[in-house]
């Protein structure tokens, strides 16, 4: 008990404005502020707009489309999310339901058929940290996941964008990379890093990932780029999410419910997009 309220009272302290700010839009919208509500969507619209379009091959209108219909059930879930963090995870969790396994995977960008054909949540993790540049333990937090665990889905996703299966790696050869991944999210370290070099050193397709891994980047941003929303689709997204909004009500958590999820995020009503 005295360890989760010394945690707490770290993440209190140590937090950044942005979260602050999301939190107070949370406990807004959840008042029923609309325009607080449209404010908190906005930052994750492009994390929405980019994972749908390196998930399945359609036309823009209709990718905007399936964007206002995940938050306007979102908002419909307000209710339910305690925490910022349980807001993220009921976003991901519909993000993951609609993605489709049959979808058209079809592009002419050999980095982005790459992406399409990674698992829904290795993908998610991979674009919330490397193209949303969110903090690791944002994308731990809500994937419900350890650090070192979420390093190995992102090295698992940087070995399938080179080109290598991360399934013919051995063991050995995958916690080398799973290692400079962890090294990657940390203060340059003399001695970490002669250590990993040395290492590297043994497998050889581990340095040429390495390798690969830093030429992809500059494509990296440029698939962002592609599937970011321009200023006129994302005025149009927030206003037909504003009208929308208007017209739907929140459901309403059970008090059993709520007592649950103000300990651990566990429940909420089945979510079902239109």
């Amino acid at each position: 008990m005295l360890s989760r309220l010394r945690s707490y009272l770290w993440r209190l302290c140590h937090s950044s404005r942005a979260r602050k700010v999301g939190r107070m839009q949370l406990k807004a919208a959840k008042n029923g502020n609309a325009e607080q509500f449209l404010c908190l969507a906005a930052t994750y619209i492009d994390l929405t707009t980019c994972y749908f379009g390196t998930s399945f091959s359609e036309k823009e209108s209709e990718r905007n489309t399936r964007t206002e219909n995940v938050f306007l059930a979102l908002w419909q879930q307000l209710a339910y999310a305690e925490r910022l963090s349980d807001f993220e995870f009921m976003l991901a969790s519909l993000l993951f339901k609609n993605t489709s396994s049959g979808a058209s995977i079809t592009s002419k960008s050999a980095i982005v058929r790459k992406m399409r054909l990674l698992e829904p949540k290795v993908r998610f993790a991979l674009i919330a940290y490397e193209l949303e540049n969110w903090p690791l333990r944002w994308v731990s937090l809500l994937m419900r996941l350890k650090p070192s665990a979420l390093h190995a889905i992102l090295a698992e996703a940087r070995c399938e964008l080179c080109g290598v299966s991360w399934e013919s790696l051995a063991l050995d050869e995958r916690k080398c990379l799973q290692q400079i991944s962890q090294s990657q999210d940390k203060y340059p370290n003399i001695q970490t890093n002669k250590q990993l070099k040395n290492r590297t050193a043994i497998y050889p397709r581990i340095s040429n990932i390495k390798a690969q891994w830093l030429e992809l980047k500059p494509e990296l941003v440029e698939v962002k780029m592609r599937y970011k929303s321009n200023l006129i689709n994302r005025e149009l997204i927030l206003k037909n999410l504003l009208e929308s909004t208007n017209q739907t009500s929140f459901i309403k958590p059970a008090i059993v419910d709520r007592m649950v999820n103000s300990m651990n995020f566990s429940r909420h009503s089945k979510i079902n997009i239109s």
